[in-house]
């Protein structure tokens, strides 16, 4: 009841009640209709709104207790912000200068069940029915951190793909040159010691010249790497017989002379699919990281190499976020003191090393394996701690049936039978090295100095093979000479030489029909196999 009036009543103050009550009920309509857009309004926001005095909540809309997981009852009259913020966040809000208006800012919130996560907080003084009170506007930002988190996740990644291909470029500028001067400080003593008498007195020394080129030559294959890119062989191979490969092989046998008191075991899954990769690029990624753990490697302690398959339904994040498909995984676990969380994050950068310089390797051995397997459309995972550290190797499995493998001639039946080949390289010290291991191995031999030269060449002779570098400056590269030669005789066999190739050069030469590629600098053997293949 609004008013009432006694009878008998002046007829001017009935009308005067009236016109108050027509217009308390057109103010409570009013009001209830403002109630009831704010309530809609706060039902429609993203943002939990509260109404609170002096901490304690007043009211708030539905989005704040969906947010927190709250019930009205369990928060109307407490301290909301002891129970949903962090005392941090408290004194923050407190210390703010302006006290009509506070943030925005972030802080870190508490759901009911003990979660945290993110949010964004707007605080305004306001008239509360008569008395002053604060409003917040509380904004889950878990979102925006994550979209945040990716987008600088990206940027880093561009940064070191940016990085990792200036360093490409440094590397394949300069591959090429260097593997033309390892070829004579390896074939040069090659052909000496073939010469030699068994007890010719500095025969030792010749071979030290020769496996220093060697091992020259395979720290610029590491360098190689960093180009990912170069021309590389695949084929359908199972993980496991490169393990058994590797465990029978001179490397391991050097690396057990170093290391005596660590034992080394296999773990291999017989029903291990097979994978189509570079068998040169994953063995060298699997000494590359069984030599890493023999150094992490406590005295009398262990290494586990173990192969398996692994299939994943959906993206699993680990050191890199792995994607969903069927993978055929080589892992190596060591014992050793572990990775520390700070250099975790740059381990496969090139020559960051913790190693005492000089003592062993390149500073290039895991940049190796992180380029192999993502040259292999695979991923990595990496897991370390004071128990020692885990590598673990994920290449895409393949459906593809493992192609016969040839029958490798030996060097004794490699031999030619006066076949006439054509040499086609830019350098004369490349021609003379080839005309030698060609003569000796029984062929006879022609050289020209350019791709133009070779063109006319086959012009007018008729050769049984040609030896083609695929870099040649100036003038046309390998694939354009060869594609000009077999205008004129398409029947034509040859192969590619070359210190340094780019992936798209080899596949625009097997598309040509060139089927053999020498990596310099090669051997003498190397040499007379891949002869042999082709003519045979």
């Amino acid at each position: 009841m609004y008013d009432y009036l006694k009878k008998p009543f002046d007829p001017e103050r009935l009308l005067n009640v009236l016109a108050r009550g027509i217009e308390y009920k057109a103010l409570k309509r009013k009001l209830s209709n403002s109630e009831k857009r704010f309530r809609q309004l706060s039902r429609a926001t993203w943002e939990g709104i509260i109404i609170y005095d002096k901490g304690a909540l007043l009211q708030a809309n539905t989005q704040l207790y969906e947010m927190f997981g709250y019930t009205e009852e369990e928060l109307v009259g407490t301290q909301i912000f002891d129970i949903l913020l962090d005392r941090t966040t408290i004194k923050a809000m407190h210390l703010q200068s302006d006290p009509e208006t506070i943030g925005p800012f972030e802080a870190t919130a508490r759901r009911k069940d003990g979660s945290r996560f993110p949010v964004e907080i707007r605080v305004k003084q306001i008239d509360y029915s008569g008395r002053s009170a604060e409003v917040a506007a509380i904004r889950d930002v878990t979102s925006n951190r994550m979209s945040l988190e990716k987008q600088l996740a990206l940027q880093q990644k561009l940064a070191d793909a940016r990085r990792m291909e200036a360093l490409g470029l440094m590397a394949g500028s300069v591959a090429h040159d260097l593997n033309n001067i390892m070829a004579g400080i390896i074939t040069y003593p090659e052909m000496l010691l073939l010469d030699l008498p068994a007890d010719f007195k500095f025969r030792k020394e010749i071979k030290m010249i020769r496996d220093a080129g060697k091992r020259a030559a395979a720290v610029v294959n590491d360098l190689l790497t960093l180009t990912r890119g170069t021309g590389t062989k695949t084929e359908v191979k199972n993980l496991n017989t490169l393990v058994n490969d590797y465990i029978n092989s001179v490397e391991y046998r050097e690396l057990y002379s170093r290391y005596p008191d660590i034992l080394i075991t296999s773990t291999t899954d017989p029903e291990l699919a097979d994978i189509s990769c570079s068998t040169i690029h994953v063995t060298k990624s699997l000494v590359n990281l069984v030599n890493n753990a023999a150094e992490a490697a406590k005295e009398g302690g262990s290494i586990v190499i173990t192969t398996g398959n692994r299939s994943f339904t959906k993206t699993v994040s680990g050191y890199e976020t792995i994607e969903p498909g069927d993978y055929a995984f080589l892992q190596v676990h060591d014992n050793g003191h572990g990775i520390a969380a700070d250099d975790l994050p740059h381990i496969f950068d090139p020559f960051y090393s913790k190693k005492v310089l000089g003592r062993s390797g390149t500073g290039l051995g895991l940049t190796v394996v992180w380029n192999t397997v993502h040259d292999h459309g695979g991923f990595l995972d990496v897991q370390s701690g004071d128990e020692g550290t885990c590598f673990t190797l994920y290449f895409p499995i393949t459906r593809q049936q493992p192609a016969d493998s040839p029958l490798i001639p030996s060097l004794l039946t490699c031999r030619g039978q006066g076949e006439r080949i054509l040499v086609v390289d830019d350098q004369e010290n490349q021609r003379e090295i080839a005309r030698r291991l060609l003569a000796r191995l029984g062929y006879q031999v022609h050289s020209v100095a350019s791709g133009e030269e070779a063109v006319e060449f086959i012009k007018q002779h008729q050769v049984d093979l040609i030896l083609l570098d695929m870099v040649m400056e100036p003038g046309i590269n390998g694939c354009e000479t060869y594609q000009r030669i077999i205008e004129h005789r398409p029947d034509q066999k040859a192969i590619i030489i070359s210190g340094y190739s780019s992936s798209d050069d080899i596949e625009l030469a097997r598309k040509l029909g060139i089927q053999h590629f020498i990596k310099k600098p090669y051997t003498l053997n190397e040499l007379g196999q891949a002869l042999r293949l082709e003519i045979s």
